[in-house]
């Protein structure tokens, strides 16, 4: 743990903010490992939700209405890929697992857990089948989950994992994972805007998340062409989709949607 937890915070949030709109893998790479280093975890991941039902339609849903949309992960692997990433994601929409329920029962209000604070009965969830496939499998002997809402409709997850260790987090870990991402409601508006939430419930395609960020640089559509190495008319396509996808004209619009205007 670090001895004054409140400067070394500021300081972060402070570097988060001065980073460019386009910057979001930095960004979150540096809020991974600077969190990670904090609290001795050994790997972490951020998983975008939106409400796609609503009362009374969602009441027999096995995820209350919500769905996992996509994700970000701190170690990358060539498995990793963004095919990968969708096909975890839709089996744990299919089949999620004690945590996954009982976090997304209490949306609509910050929380963080422990997976082994009692917020779930652990010696249960030690006989399921996601305990086998993502846990044991996956060598995880603890995560800390915390969870933002950003709107009534999407909420921003970030989980930390213990691989392969003995000891587990403690409740300073976990309200020091808490008090850096309560504090950062703009970053998980950007990160959930970076993905294509927040203003719709589908995700953007990865040549739209690859295009992103350019447009909230100082490029042309010329230079963003070429760094892409796309045609320019192939490079406007998509620029119109990405428009059209946050219901803007025009790339002031959607600037001024990332500072958090209307």
């Amino acid at each position: 743990m670090i001895s004054d937890p409140s400067a070394k915070i500021h300081e972060l949030w402070d570097e988060l903010a001065d980073l460019p709109l386009a910057e979001t893998r930095l960004s979150i790479e540096l809020l991974f490992s600077r969190i990670s280093e904090w609290v001795g975890a050994d790997d972490a991941f951020w998983i975008g939700i939106a409400r796609v039902q609503s009362e009374p339609h969602a009441a027999n849903d096995v995820l209350h209405g919500w769905r996992l949309r996509t994700a970000e992960r701190w170690i990358t692997r060539p498995e990793y890929n963004a095919e990968f990433i969708r096909k975890v994601l839709a089996h744990m929409e299919r089949d999620p697992g004690m945590g996954v329920r009982k976090v997304i029962s209490e949306a609509g209000r910050f929380r963080s857990y422990r997976q082994r604070d009692g917020f779930i009965d652990f010696k249960a969830f030690r006989q399921t089948p996601q305990y086998e496939m993502y846990f044991k499998k996956g060598g995880i002997t603890d995560r800390i989950w915390c969870v933002s809402p950003v709107n009534r409709d999407a909420e921003s997850l970030f989980c930390f994992d213990r691989i392969r260790r003995r000891s587990h987090f403690t409740l300073e870990h976990e309200r020091l994972v808490a008090q850096v991402l309560r504090g950062i409601k703009w970053f998980h508006r950007q990160l959930l805007l970076n993905h294509g939430l927040l203003v719709g419930k589908t995700p953007l395609s990865p040549t739209h998340r690859r295009l992103l960020p350019q447009l909230l640089s100082s490029k042309s559509e010329k230079e963003i062409a070429d760094a892409l190495g796309l045609s320019r008319a192939t490079t406007h396509k998509y620029v119109t989709d990405i428009f059209r996808s946050f219901n803007v004209s025009s790339r002031a619009g959607l600037m001024t949607l990332w500072m958090g205007g209307t």
